[in-house]
């Protein structure tokens, strides 16, 4: 039975897309842009936006796993993730699926101090209840182009570019979520939270926010967005709860990240 990736019109979940069809699965995804292209390649993809809790739970039919990236760093809109979130889960709940997974940010709790994570918190807390098995996997700061060009144009202070990290590769989070898809057990029921931290902490000033080239035609974010940003990045970026499993070990999954400052 298939694998469907959620909002595939964002780069990381399109990347993830392409690499489960190469690793020989069924796929299907939903998204908003790139249809065109998505089906080209040979996934099966319904058209919508991520709030739209009607299409997705149709798109869901006689599929194992659903998939969602639920990111959000470099929004202003937090809201907007938070019901795109809710309405993934009311769809995983209303269609006849196997497992969802769930890929949120380390230290998303109902008690943490930024929007964000609170709201990632909300919605894992959504998936949690749903009447199947589900996998949330709190990751550290992805690693990604648009994060390197959002840093870079954020104007961050001395201080800000200071701050620790624990960077995630995009390339060894896509491979984990693979390895996750790949082991179906036959669980009927439970939530199992899963940690993929970054393998290192580095300021963030290694990921490109320390450089001061030309930023001509890059977009700069407007001050609500900037202020969400300080806040996310201030963590936490490892997860301290020692009943979460590791999932690169679990897996037997790299957590490999190579020199963030490449």
């Amino acid at each position: 039975m298939p694998v469907l990736v959620h909002a595939a019109h964002r780069p990381l979940a399109q990347r993830l897309a392409s690499l489960l069809l190469a690793e020989g699965g069924q796929v299907r995804a939903t998204a908003a842009t790139g249809v065109a292209a998505l089906r080209a390649s040979g996934v099966f993809t319904a058209n919508c936006d991520p709030d739209d809790e009607g299409t997705l739970e149709a798109a869901l039919t006689n599929v194992h796993t659903l998939v969602v990236l639920l990111g959000g760093i470099g929004t202003d809109d937090v809201a907007a993730v938070r019901a795109e979130g809710l309405a993934a889960a009311r769809a995983a709940g209303g269609a006849d699926i196997a497992r969802a997974v769930l890929v949120t940010l380390c230290g998303s709790t109902p008690t943490a101090s930024d929007p964000l994570r609170r709201a990632h918190a909300e919605v894992a807390a959504a998936f949690a209840a749903l009447p199947l098995p589900t996998v949330e996997v709190r990751t550290g700061l992805v690693d990604t182009p648009a994060l390197r060009a959002l840093l870079r144009t954020a104007g961050l202070g001395p201080a800000e570019r200071g701050i620790e990290a624990a960077p995630v590769a995009a390339d060894a989070l896509l491979r984990l979520i693979v390895a996750i898809d790949a082991a179906r057990s036959r669980a009927s029921e439970g939530h199992l939270v899963l940690a993929a931290d970054g393998p290192r902490r580095v300021r963030i000033s290694d990921l490109g926010a320390g450089d001061d080239g030309p930023r001509t035609g890059m977009r700069l974010p407007g001050e609500a967005a900037r202020t969400l940003l300080m806040q996310v990045l201030e963590g936490p970026w490892r997860d301290a709860d020692p009943t979460i499993l590791d999932a690169w070990a679990l897996f037997g999954v790299a957590a490999d990240h190579g020199d963030p400052s490449a």
